[in-house]
């Protein structure tokens, strides 16, 4: 009599422990994506297919633009560049002739300061040979560079100087003629609350410079809605072990009444 109850004791203790890891995971399990913060920007990974959320300015008269792109050809001219390597699209500069081109977004950097950024750049420079001049025009003699900077909002579009907040990237003369995948992180802590602009700019007048950026985004991963793989397993795991022990528990019940 006395294992008897021994081993009830023990079911019973089992029981409970599955009962309370069950519970514990189900109800830390929203709260884990719930918490996530919100990401400033908007389409960050271009996969609405287009610009939205974003706004494309190229200097007059310029040939060529900003252009959402999927596969492995530009839209324009049809160079080779590697795929977009978040989801089904990217963003990509493309000319027949010299141009200068802009893709900004103006982003509310969060006020809490949690703004850990980053971003996935590359790029096919077919002219071989990068040539910075003082400007991003393509009118004022030889130039063929990519800059991504943090501009205040009221700053004129093309500057490299004035109202350029943070330089986080630009190309030099010496740099290799193409680029693979390459994730550059920024943090826009310092502007916490403030409104800042985003710019990615290419100039090119010696030869097509094919410019790509992709997955710009801001703050922790994007929260997931849905449980992974993984988190079902642990979830159906917790829930078998806790129906197990309450079966098992109450067919001793029924032995020992």
């Amino acid at each position: 009599m006395e294992s008897f109850v021994k081993e009830d004791v023990k079911m019973r203790i089992f029981s409970l422990f599955s009962f309370i890891f069950t519970l514990a995971f189900v109800l830390a399990f929203p709260h884990a994506n719930t918490c996530a913060q919100e990401d400033p920007f908007v389409n960050g990974s271009f996969e609405t297919g287009d610009f939205t959320g974003w706004t494309v300015i190229n200097e007059p008269d310029s040939n060529g633009d900003w252009f959402v792109y999927s596969g492995t050809t530009t839209p324009l001219s049809s160079n080779s560049i590697l795929r977009p390597p978040v989801g089904e699209f990217a963003a990509v500069t493309d000319q027949g002739g010299p141009g200068s081109h802009i893709l900004f977004q103006d982003i509310l950097v969060p006020v809490d300061g949690e703004a850990t950024c980053s971003l996935i750049i590359y790029y096919n420079n077919l002219a071989g040979t990068f040539i910075n001049n003082s400007d991003l025009s393509f009118s004022g003699g030889a130039n063929q560079q990519a800059r991504i900077d943090i501009l205040s909002t009221d700053a004129d579009i093309f500057t490299v100087s004035a109202g350029v907040l943070l330089n986080i990237y630009q190309t030099f003369p010496g740099d290799p003629a193409s680029l693979g995948y390459t994730t550059l992180d920024f943090d826009l802590s310092q502007f916490a609350g403030e409104t800042v602009r985003f710019r990615a700019a290419e100039v090119d007048t010696i030869g097509n410079f094919n410019f790509a950026i992709d997955d710009v985004r801001c703050g922790p991963p994007v929260a997931r809605t849905i449980p992974t793989l993984g988190e079902w397993g642990m979830i159906a795991m917790a829930g078998v072990l806790g129906l197990a022990g309450l079966i098992y528990a109450r067919r001793r019940r029924i032995l020992t009444a």
